[in-house]
């Protein structure tokens, strides 16, 4: 091996180093960036010179090493788990949520404070069908109807407000959707311009994670990644982002007799199917 080639080898092993220390300074340096994963350089032979062979063998010297590509630390198949499990817990969580405020809309658990008016309705009806000319049994009647319409007028704002804030935050969760539609779209185009090269975009790469990591928890989704590092997206069986469009999610009442928001797709056609289980 001639001199020039020894210090080639080892200018490129520095080299390597020194790369797997900016790596390192890298991670350090975003130890608490929200969603950033962990990097990790992979080395490479450039090759090798044959300077003589053998009846079996060949004699190779290598002519130095370089950095092959540096890998994000992740584990797909755990992120998908993630990602479907984040949004069973949300749905179940939303359900409990929107259960405990009726119950305690009603009173106690069951409704027992309303069914206790509604009971009080009954017994004075009973009492006055016992003596239909009773002024004391008609007065009884009267006051406790009055007591029954009042707590059910109350129930009905009530229920009405909650009506109200669970379509606030229906539009709330479907404008964030939206966004992050958007939001994945822009990262892909980055991600496919920066990697049309020998660099990798691991940190875009990072961003696009947590964007999937949030949209697990709002839907269903499944993603798969084309060549150019662009991912498509579906969203409850429907395809959400294509490699150059995103299909937007609008509200609509969920029928004439109802002013509770339902997430539609710009077809009409429902995002969520309530009928199948989660």
């Amino acid at each position: 091996m001639s001199l020039m080639t020894s210090l080639s080898v080892g200018v490129s092993g520095l080299r390597t180093n020194q790369s797997g220390v900016n790596t390192t300074a890298h991670n350090l340096a975003n130890v608490s960036t929200e969603g950033y994963c962990r990097q990790q350089n992979l080395g490479t032979d450039f090759g090798y010179n044959t300077i003589g062979f053998s009846h079996i063998s060949y004699f190779q010297v290598g002519i130095g090493t370089s950095v092959q590509i540096v890998k994000q630390n992740r584990d797909a198949f755990l992120d998908k788990a993630y990602r479907l499990e984040i949004g069973r817990q949300n749905f179940y969580e939303a359900q409990s949520r929107a259960v405990d405020e009726i119950e305690s809309l009603f009173g106690e658990m069951e409704g027992v404070q309303f069914q206790e008016s509604l009971s009080d309705v009954w017994s004075a009806i009973q009492e006055l069908a016992k003596e239909p000319d009773s002024i004391v049994k008609r007065t009884a009647l009267i006051e406790t109807s009055s007591t029954f319409m009042l707590r059910a007028q109350d129930i009905y704002e009530q229920i009405e407000e909650f009506q109200n804030n669970l379509n606030t935050q229906v539009r709330d969760a479907v404008s964030r959707i939206n966004n992050i539609g958007h939001e994945i779209m822009a990262l892909n185009r980055k991600i496919a311009k920066c990697e049309a090269g020998s660099e990798q975009a691991n940190d875009y790469r990072d961003k696009r994670n947590v964007l999937l990591d949030e949209l697990g928890e709002y839907a269903r989704i499944s993603y798969k990644e084309d060549a150019e590092g662009r991912i498509t997206v579906n969203l409850e069986g429907t395809q959400y982002i294509s490699t150059d469009y995103v299909y937007e999610i609008v509200t609509e009442p969920m029928s004439d007799s109802t002013r509770l928001l339902n997430a539609l797709w710009k077809d009409s056609n429902p995002v969520f199917n309530l009928d199948q289980e989660c």
